[in-house]
């Protein structure tokens, strides 16, 4: 389910950028300040959480995906602007279809600044996106 939550995020977000501007699965590294600026959205799976029994009459087990969403940009109203872009998409979407079936989709209340120390990066904008899948057995 991890691969078809990134792929639906990717499409989700991707037709709101612009053009040239990629999304990719990436963790933030120290390499960012220094390497090729190519405009990016980066979704980083940092958290696998247990959420509970699903719903419905087959067993199934839900599961929170926790993604830290940043961007990169040349300057930083650019990546500013691409933050704005990808928030406002997740923030008008309640449910991600995968594999036709809805999932839940919010905003995480996980504070990146942790993230970003454990990381032993500078912070960065950035905010979290949580959504919770349900795996059948």
């Amino acid at each position: 389910m991890i691969t078809q939550v990134d792929e639906a995020l990717c499409l989700l977000i991707a037709p709101h950028l612009p053009e040239g501007t990629v999304v990719r699965l990436d963790a933030p590294k120290p390499t960012w300040q220094t390497e090729t600026r190519e405009s990016s959205v980066d979704l980083f799976l940092f958290a696998l959480h247990g959420a509970g029994p699903g719903a419905g009459a087959v067993r199934a087990k839900q599961c929170e995906l926790s993604y830290l969403v940043t961007a990169r940009a040349d300057r930083v109203r650019d990546e500013h602007t691409l933050l704005d872009r990808s928030l406002r998409v997740l923030l008008g979407t309640e449910f991600l279809m995968v594999e036709a079936q809805p999932l839940r989709m919010r905003l995480g209340e996980t504070d990146p600044t942790g993230l970003w120390a454990g990381l032993g990066l500078p912070a960065r904008a950035a905010f979290v996106v949580t959504v919770t899948a349900e795996y059948r057995d």
